[in-house]
C-alpha cells in the first residue's frame, strides 16, 4: 500500500477516535448536566404546586368583598326589586356590646323572582340571619361572627357565595361557607355535574384530583399533628368527594371553578380545602 495512502489511512483513524471520546465525554458530562437541571425542574414544579395549593386557598378567600360583579345584560330578568342588582346586600352592620359580641356583617339577597332562588334567600335567612338575630339577642357568651359574600356571572350562570367567621366562647373558630348557583335564562338550579358538563370536564379526572389534593393536606396535617398541633382530621374514604355529593362551590371572576370543602359547616374548625379546575 502507498504510504501516503497508509498515512491518511491513520490520520482519519485516529480522528475517528477523538471525535469519538469527545462525544462520550460530552454524553456524560453534558447529558448529566441536562438531567439535573430536568430533576431541578421537577422540585421548582412541586414546590411550586405546594405554594399554589395555599395561594388558592388565599385567593378564594380575597373574592368576599360584599359585591356584585358582572356585565350581564339583565334587562330581562324578572326581578323582585326592578331598581336593584341580580345581587345587591340587603342588610349591612358593624357592631360591638361589650361583653356579648361583635359583627361585621353584609347578607346578600338573590334579586330575582322565582321558587329556586326564593329557597335560596331561605337558606341564607335560616344559616346565616338567624344565628345573628340569636347572638344579638340572646349571646351567652363573647361571639365574632363576620359575614361576607361574592357574586358572579359567568355564561348566564349566577354564583354567590357566601362566608360566615364564627368564633363563640373557648370554642374553635368556624369558617361556613354556602354556594348558591344559578341558571338565570333556564330558571335551573345548577349542579356540579352540570358545570363539569359545559365545561367537557370528565367526573372521574375532577374526582382524583380532588382526592390527590386531599391526600396531601391530610399528610400535612398528620405531620403538624406529631409536632403537637391540633388539626382537623380528614376522612379520605368519605363520600363527601363524590361530584354527585358536592354542594358548594361557584365560578370566579374569570370562570375558574372552586370546589369547597368547608369543614366548618358541620364542625368547630376553620380548616378548608379549595380545589380550582
Amino acid at each position: 500500500m502507498d504510504k501516503t495512502i497508509r498515512y491518511t489511512l491513520y490520520v482519519l483513524i485516529i480522528t475517528i477516535c477523538i471525535v469519538s471520546i469527545g462525544i462520550a465525554v460530552y454524553a456524560q458530562f453534558f447529558q448529566k448536566d441536562k438531567e439535573s437541571k430536568y430533576t431541578n425542574n421537577i422540585n421548582t414544579i412541586d414546590d411550586h404546586n405546594i405554594i399554589t395549593e395555599q395561594d388558592i386557598k388565599h385567593s378564594f378567600l380575597d373574592l368576599f368583598t360584599n359585591e356584585f360583579y358582572s356585565n350581564y345584560d339583565d334587562t330581562k330578568v324578572k326581578k323582585v326589586d326592578s331598581t336593584k342588582d341580580i345581587v345587591y346586600t340587603a342588610y349591612s352592620k358593624t357592631e360591638t356590646i361589650e361583653g356579648k359580641y361583635s359583627i361585621d356583617l353584609n347578607i346578600p339577597l338573590i334579586n330575582i323572582s322565582g321558587n329556586i332562588v326564593n329557597e335560596y334567600n331561605s337558606t341564607t335567612q335560616e344559616v346565616f340571619v338567624d344565628k345573628i338575630n340569636a347572638i344579638m339577642e340572646n349571646a351567652t357568651e363573647y361571639t365574632i361572627y363576620n359575614l361576607d359574600y361574592i357574586a358572579y356571572v359567568n355564561n348566564n350562570i349566577l354564583s354567590v357565595a357566601i362566608k360566615a367567621t364564627i368564633k363563640e366562647g373557648d370554642n374553635p373558630q368556624r369558617i361556613i361557607v354556602q354556594t348558591y348557583n344559578y341558571d338565570i335564562e333556564k330558571d335551573k338550579d345548577i349542579k356540579l355535574s352540570d358545570i363539569l358538563t359545559l365545561r367537557e370536564i370528565e367526573n372521574n379526572i375532577v374526582e382524583n384530583k380532588i382526592q390527590e389534593t386531599i391526600e396531601k393536606t391530610s399528610k400535612d396535617a398528620e405531620k403538624m399533628a406529631e409536632s403537637g398541633y391540633t388539626v382537623y382530621k380528614r376522612n379520605l374514604n368519605s363520600n363527601i368527594y363524590k361530584i354527585n355529593n358536592i354542594q358548594t362551590f361557584i365560578q370566579g371572576p374569570n370562570g375558574e371553578l372552586y370546589i369547597i370543602f368547608a369543614y366548618g359547616n358541620n364542625n368547630y374548625t376553620s380548616e378548608m380545602d379549595i380545589i380550582e379546575i
